[in-house]
């Protein structure tokens, strides 16, 4: 099986105008698509359905740091837009959003996994690092954030991060796998698709 993240003899990569757009598209597609989820099924401060999540899982697994900035960016934005959250708590949420958005790169840098997801590895790699480790940290630190706040009890914390975690790995797996699955291919062979983090 082809390792993408190989570079080839001769290759030189390097960051460019490319990334830049690139960012600035992600973060616009995660505004765009986390302000719809978090309005289409809010459960208080959390939403039992945010697709916001896969496009932070897949931005940096696609372009490395320049979807982690994204990851971090555009919750900023929808949370403002659907009323989800106030600002002052959008900005507790950047350092696990940020995480959110890297673990899932790091992961298929390090395991060498295929972005289109050919083998069951693949999907392995994409569900535990892509969905469960970044979401049961989202859903940690967002909770603990809500509460340090005032925002809901401790007493409420639990039930909140059970509604957070699965609200946010279910769109991660399903849509998230299903863009992968089917885009990755074309993103791959583009010159912003970054094999090592920034280019």
């Amino acid at each position: 099986m082809e390792n993408v993240w190989q570079l080839e003899e001769g290759e030189v990569r390097k960051p460019g105008i490319v990334h830049v757009v690139m960012l600035a598209l992600f973060t616009g597609i995660g505004i765009v698509v986390g302000t719809f989820g978090s309005l289409a099924i809010p459960i208080g401060f959390v939403s039992a359905f945010w697709p916001g999540q896969a496009v932070q899982s897949i931005g940096s697994i696609w372009f490395g740091w320049w979807g982690g900035i994204a990851a971090g960016l555009f919750p900023l934005i929808s949370n403002s837009l659907s009323g989800s959250a106030p600002l002052p708590v959008s900005i507790a949420y950047l350092p696990a959003n940020i995480l959110q958005g890297m673990v899932a790169g790091w992961a298929f840098r390090r395991f060498k996994s295929n972005p289109s997801l050919p083998t069951g590895k693949d999907w392995w790699v994409f569900i535990l690092w892509g969905a469960l480790v970044p979401n049961a940290i989202g859903a940690a630190w967002g909770t603990t954030m809500l509460v340090a706040f005032g925002l809901i009890t401790q007493a409420a914390q639990f039930v909140s991060f059970l509604g957070w975690f699965i609200g946010n790995t279910i769109p991660t797996i399903v849509l998230g796998g299903l863009v992968l699955k089917y885009v990755s291919p074309l993103v791959v062979r583009s010159k912003a698709f970054c094999k090592d983090y920034w280019a």
